[in-house]
């Protein structure tokens, strides 16, 4: 039997190690632009990590990012913003290897966890309409759209009283 064993780290943008990690693990996963447009629908193919930096780990919000890792290596990947009463999920993506055996339940539920223990009201989160699979799997987790007048993305929503 190959059992895989997984680990959860938390990684920062703002370290130059981490960074140079990453960025080699997002090149790879966002060679194809149809992933790209799903995980960050505001950048433009050809991936940039510059680019993906700056729009989104450049700013004064305190930024949680955690990757999960199989033997090592990085298979996972998710950013949550702690606010005042919410927490923003964000950029959930898992390797195209590693897709439903659940990774990306296990990430979730660790940002759920942290909600609880911060004792924020809610998660909320973006997905685009065409996700599908994101939408499913959010629906399945408990979330519940609550904003669905955006063009081309709905809001999901779960309190974090239901965890």
């Amino acid at each position: 039997m190959n059992e895989r064993k997984y680990t959860l780290e938390k990684i920062s943008y703002s370290k130059k190690e981490d960074c140079r990690i990453i960025e080699s693990v997002l090149n790879g996963w966002f060679q194809n632009p149809k992933t790209l447009n799903l995980v960050s629908p505001n950048l433009t193919y050809p991936f940039k990590f510059k680019d993906w930096v700056s729009k989104n780990y450049k700013n004064t919000k305190p930024i949680i990012s955690i990757v999960i890792k199989s033997n090592n290596w990085i298979v996972g990947h998710i950013s949550y913003h702690v606010g005042e009463k919410k927490i923003h999920l964000f950029h959930l993506i898992i390797d195209e290897k590693f897709r439903r055996i659940s990774l990306a339940k296990l990430l979730v539920k660790k940002v759920e966890k942290d909600c609880y223990l911060k004792q924020k009201d809610c998660i909320i989160l973006n997905v685009l309409k065409k996700n599908k699979n994101a939408i499913m799997l959010f629906k399945k987790l408990g979330y519940s759209v609550f904003d669905n007048q955006l063009s081309n993305s709905i809001r999901m929503k779960k309190n974090c009283n239901k965890l």
